[in-house]
């Protein structure tokens, strides 16, 4: 192939989508993976004829695109499944049992009023508080806050407590003390501007809402089908090199990188964690190298063990059950992938995806990994009542994997990006700017590849190539 003319540092989801739409553009690259594999934290064993994911099992359909990727990728739309939205209830863990979430709910939000205030789940003065929010006046927020403070000034700590925190545990594994409201739930801040009342924001949101594709959507084969489709489509204008980047120089008007030997391109894309491009560009722009490396991250521990499904309790036919904190011991969250995706799974057989984040999860990796398991048992037998055996377990860690969108988030990016417009052809993506999900990546990686493509014209051959894929 052609000299290939930018160097993309990682090969997860947002290296491979930037290097697939530079492709589309005849614009080649080079692909530096320290791992022996591309997808980054998108895996999925195939084990007993079930598809089984070590990382994201899905992304949401109201954010078009990876759905809008599958379109272009040809054969990968027929794969797309959707979440099986007849058995999308939550439990929420609480005195030792699990009590259904209330249906219409928008994560802390009610949608409807009439399962929300039969809830068990939230006193009277919590419920009196629902309908006393409905009377809130719209408010224009000048400064970030948390999201502690924003769901309580609405709610009350109850709400916060039972909630919102376990449900945004499973996301960024994070205090919500900590977390940005700016950042975090964009669109909550929207309906307060906007009606003064979530509640009220929620139900006129719902009222234009087009027909749904199902809340959740993933791929027959796994989320895997997507990182392999994007390595596949671009293969004949991307040379990957797996070796770990250790340097980034500028030399006149290129950049160098280093990994086995120096390589010299016209475009650098970090697509890597922000300490590690921290780590990269600390000694060529340190004021960039220390906003990056300000963004904290924490661990996450997930533990999958297969059951026969008739051992499973009625509970189990739901997508899952969340913990709050002051019930957990050490499992924030599980998933029933049989609930959430049965299509994934074999008939007969059971899966619970069970999360650990944070400090449970740092404690976690350091225990053997038949230790781990029996803890997760344990915990599936004080919650969920499964006094089964798995068939089957499976463990994956990912440390320091989860991005932490902290107060103040925003106007970091915000000197994130200032600072990069001085560094022409530098470029840095993935999870930890502007949201954590796959199509975010996805997005902004398209958004990366445009801009490069603006100031670069493409090589005729390497078209060709991408028309005959």
């Amino acid at each position: 192939m052609p000299n290939p003319r930018v160097a993309i540092i990682g090969g997860g989801i947002s290296g491979l989508a930037t290097a697939y739409f530079l492709a589309r553009q005849g614009i080649g690259s080079t692909l530096i993976e320290k791992t022996n594999r591309l997808g980054g934290l998108i895996r999925t064993d195939h084990i007993d004829g079930c598809y089984l994911e070590a990382g994201p099992d899905s992304f949401l359909s109201s954010k078009p695109a990876v759905i809008e990727l599958a379109d272009e990728l040809g054969d990968l739309r027929a794969q797309l499944i959707p979440s099986n939205d007849g058995a999308r209830r939550i439990f929420i863990a609480r005195d030792g049992k699990l009590v259904p979430m209330p249906s219409g709910m928008a994560m802390m939000v009610p949608g409807q009023w009439s399962p929300a205030l039969r809830s068990p789940l939230f006193s009277l003065e919590t419920k009196l508080r629902f309908v006393r929010e409905t009377f809130y006046r719209p408010r224009t927020r000048t400064a970030d806050i948390s999201v502690g403070e924003f769901v309580a000034d609405h709610f009350g700590r109850a709400v916060l407590e039972t909630a919102a925190e376990p449900l945004l545990t499973g996301v960024y594994g994070g205090d919500v003390a900590n977390l940005s409201a700016r950042s975090v739930l964009p669109r909550f801040l929207e309906y307060e501007a906007e009606y003064g009342s979530l509640i009220r924001g929620v139900k006129a949101a719902r009222k234009h809402a087009g027909p749904g594709l199902g809340f959740f959507q993933s791929f027959r084969g796994g989320m895997q089908m997507l990182t392999d489709s994007l390595a596949q489509a671009s293969s004949g204008a991307v040379q990957v090199v797996h070796g770990e980047a250790t340097r980034i120089e500028r030399s006149n008007d290129h950049w160098r990188v280093r990994v086995h030997e120096s390589l010299e391109v016209d475009e650098v894309v970090l697509s890597c964690p922000a300490y590690v491009s921290a780590a990269l560009l600390e000694n060529l722009q340190p004021a960039l190298a220390t906003e990056l490396a300000a963004i904290p991250y924490t661990s996450a521990v997930l533990v999958t063990l297969l059951y026969d499904r008739a051992a499973l309790p009625a509970s189990g036919q739901s997508f899952g059950f969340l913990v709050p904190r002051a019930e957990r011991r050490s499992v924030a969250a599980v998933t029933w992938t049989h609930g959430k995706f049965p299509e994934k799974m074999s008939p007969g057989v059971a899966g619970a995806r069970a999360f650990l984040v944070g400090a449970d999860a740092v404690e976690a990796s350091r225990v053997p990994e038949a230790d781990l398991v029996r803890t997760v048992e344990s915990e599936l037998d004080r919650l969920a009542g499964i006094r089964a055996k798995p068939a089957r377990w499976l463990v994956h860690s990912w440390p320091n994997s989860m991005p932490q969108y902290v107060l103040g988030h925003g106007d970091r990016r915000e000197r994130i990006r200032e600072l990069l417009s001085h560094a022409p052809g530098l470029h840095v993506i993935g999870n930890a700017y502007e949201g954590v999900g796959v199509p975010d990546c996805v997005r902004l990686a398209k958004e990366t590849a445009n801009k490069i493509a603006e100031r670069r014209s493409p090589d005729p051959r390497l078209v060709g190539v991408m028309k005959s894929n």
